[in-house]
């Protein structure tokens, strides 16, 4: 049987280089872990070392690392006190640690891929195993792999993410840090979200059918895109080429009928030709598929954000998304499996992933609730913020003329509620926003002084 990779002197040689010079270890600490050696006495002694140095601050060297070891009884599973003395007798060069600590996780890389791909191997033999869930088992695997260079789930105590985030707040204070979140273009929204969304964010936003979700999440795409972020839209509702069409609506303002049918006014062509040609050198990438598997959804996403470094993820909705349970499998337990594996997602790809999605009829006539989300209560546990748009759909003409003024001082601007339900790091609250219909588009409005028509409660309503 063929040996794993590994090499013997340049672990030995890298636990020399950290006995001998006390800064050794600051630049290695992050290259290599305990999992990444090898032969166990190896890992041992770099587990002592690094408890040693996070514990108690001394100094570390073969006699005070020798005494640790045999205060916890891991002196023996160190090799014995002849194999840690004989450590610093090599001729080890400490300025190459980094050196000898990039041949350790490069052989450790290599045993982890070993690994995988035998499992994948056996996996793959077995006739029991649906193969695309096979598929997205493996590429999560292949890209953990990739990103962390270790199949290993470890434990890292508090210390080293207290100086992560020390670190990381000095650099942005310093303005030397770039912000990371992803702002979405309402100014309002964007202060109840700390900026915006950020890394590993799960947003739902939902909504009663006509109130405006794809228009709303079209909107914030337009924001990002102008903003220099690269997107990726999940259409599974609507084709690319009327996404296409609101965006272009959007950004030129030109009414989204008169782009389908080619029919504009008096300099309206030229706005969307300028709108086509801003939008064209935009990063958004539109994933037009109905009722896309939920395997196939997660591999397109790690795909694009491996290869178009995308920065957010919106999917339009969360009910097409089939996971290839059984057909008989109850609603609430499909939406539950869906909902999971997006939070999954959202984690692992390090974006926020913005899902809409439907409330159930209770909220017809009334502010939608949390208890609201349709078809299961799960989407509220493993979201880290829920939004609902809330307005009357059926407005009389003196109520029209309460709408909120379009830049042109007309008054077509639908005002809708967005209510932040749900904030994990922030706070919840409401605040307004305005519809166009002509335009398909969300427009900021003022707060104070909008009139917002609440619908009629169902005992109030004219028989």
């Amino acid at each position: 049987m063929r040996t794993a990779p590994h090499n013997d002197d340049a672990e030995k040689a890298l636990l020399g280089a950290i006995l001998m010079n006390e800064e050794a270890y600051d630049s290695v600490s992050q290259l290599v872990s305990a999992s990444d050696f090898y032969h166990p006495a190896n890992a041992e002694i770099f587990m002592a070392i690094q408890r040693m140095k996070e514990s108690s601050g001394f100094a570390v060297d073969i006699i005070t690392l020798s005494d640790f070891l045999r205060k916890n009884g891991k002196l023996e599973a160190a090799g014995g006190l002849g194999y840690v003395s004989s450590l610093t007798e090599s001729e080890t060069i400490y300025a190459n640690a980094e050196q000898y600590a990039a041949i350790v996780r490069e052989m450790s890389l290599r045993r982890s891929m070993i690994a995988i791909s035998t499992k994948i191997a056996e996996s793959a033999g077995d006739d029991k195993n649906d193969v695309y869930s096979l598929l997205d088992e493996s590429e999560t695997s292949l890209m953990k792999l990739s990103e962390t260079g270790s199949t290993n789930n470890e434990s890292y105590s508090v210390s080293a993410a207290v100086n992560d985030l020390v670190q990381r707040i000095q650099l942005k204070m310093e303005g030397k840090l770039a912000d990371d979140a992803v702002a979405t273009g309402f100014s309002v929204l964007d202060k109840y979200c700390n900026g915006g969304f950020h890394p590993e964010d799960y947003v739902v936003i939902a909504a009663r059918p006509s109130i405006g979700k794809t228009a709303f999440a079209v909107s914030m795409i337009r924001n990002m895109l102008s903003d220099g972020k690269s997107i990726a839209f999940f259409s599974l509702e609507m084709p690319a080429r009327q996404i296409t069409v609101r965006l272009l609506a959007n950004i030129s303002r030109v009414n989204a009928t008169k782009i389908s049918n080619g029919d504009f006014g008096d300099g309206e062509f030229i706005r969307v030709m300028d709108a086509a040609d801003s939008l064209y050198s935009r990063s958004l990438y539109i994933v037009d598929v109905p009722n896309i598997k939920l395997g196939d959804l997660r591999a397109k996403a790690r795909s694009l954000r491996r290869e178009k470094k995308i920065e957010c993820i919106l999917i339009d909705y969360i009910g097409l998304v089939d996971p290839g349970l059984d057909q008989r499998t109850p609603r609430h337990e499909v939406i539950a499996t869906v909902s999971k594996s997006l939070k999954q997602l959202a984690r692992e790809l390090k974006i926020p992933i913005i899902v809409l999605c439907q409330v159930s009829r209770d909220s017809e006539e009334r502010e939608p609730i949390l208890s609201n989300l349709r078809d299961s209560g799960s989407i509220e546990q493993d979201a880290d913020i829920v939004m609902f748009l809330h307005r009357k759909r059926i407005l009389s003409e003196e109520e029209k003329l309460q709408n909120a003024k379009d830049r042109d001082g007309r008054p077509v601007l639908q005002v809708t509620k967005v209510i932040v339900a749900k904030q994990r790091n922030g706070e919840t609250g409401d605040f307004k926003v305005g519809y166009n219909p002509a335009t398909t588009s969300f427009e900021e409005v003022q707060q104070e002084g909008t009139v917002f028509i609440e619908p009629v409660p169902p005992d109030k309503r004219s028989k």
